[in-house]
């Protein structure tokens, strides 16, 4: 399959995943939007009281922030690995790559993402947000974790043919990430050690940093913390690609 075509039955396949999702819905995009917002009124009311907390500038915006890219990251990878055990006649009865049904899920997923990130801004205009020329640099922050999602949905689909029980490991791992991502805290909060440590490891860390500082603060955005915080990403996407290429011949077997 030439690239043309892959991409030409990726943006139909795409396409039609995503109206899929709508067709039954009265409210349809209003869906995408309503998560984020209710978990951010949550957390904003649980969080706002917390006195390190609150030296925050514009911190219903900041949890905003973090919880749609630690959200597209958990809805990415879930369903791609739900949705790729689900397509066994696909994988049996076509020639579509197998890559393609994970990156379809990925640009599904994406799409909302997009969506959330104009809430977002809307918001920001109304809220007094400093947008500059750090707002140029948030598609960094748009690939980074879409090749974060990617690889790891790669890594999972490659697995989860093999180990029928790996979705609900990575659900409860899913659980346990959201409290060392700086969704509704700054790493700074947690001081030094251990714990500091952990969060830095974290690739959602860096990659929410940097859409902060394009989408709310407007920078500077220092280049060497921007590529830090795209390594861990694109290392993510390669060890998952390199997984689901070795194992890719044994799927139809197995599913």
């Amino acid at each position: 399959m030439s690239w043309r075509h892959f991409l030409y039955v990726l943006y139909q396949t795409t396409r039609a995943s995503f109206l899929t999702q709508e067709k039954n819905s009265s409210l349809g995009l209003i869906w995408h939007l309503l998560n984020p917002i209710l978990m951010t009124a949550v957390l904003f009311t649980v969080f706002s009281n917390v006195e390190s907390l609150r030296k925050i500038d514009h911190y219903q915006l900041f949890i905003l922030i973090g919880l749609i890219h630690y959200n597209f990251f958990i809805n990415s990878t879930t369903r791609s690995s739900s949705y790729f055990l689900t397509s066994r006649s696909l994988i049996l009865n076509t020639t579509v790559p197998l890559e393609l049904l994970v990156l379809r899920q990925t640009c599904v997923e994406g799409l909302t993402l997009f969506i959330e990130v104009m809430l977002v801004l809307v918001l920001g205009i109304f809220m007094g947000a400093k947008f500059g020329s750090a707002l140029l640099a948030y598609p960094i922050v748009f690939f980074g974790i879409l090749a974060l999602s990617l690889g790891a949905s790669l890594f999972l689909c490659g697995l989860v043919v093999f180990l029928s029980d790996l979705n609900y490991i990575w659900g409860l791992l899913c659980r346990m990430l959201f409290f060392i991502t700086p969704v509704f805290f700054s790493p700074e909060v947690v001081g030094e050690g251990m714990a500091r440590i952990v969060i830095q490891m974290n690739p959602l860390t860096g990659l929410i940093w940097l859409a902060r500082e394009a989408l709310l603060y407007g920078g500077p955005i220092d280049l060497a913390h921007a590529s830090q915080a795209l390594l861990g990403p694109f290392l993510v996407l390669i060890l998952g690609g390199m997984l689901f290429h070795a194992v890719k011949p044994k799927i139809p077997d197995y599913i």
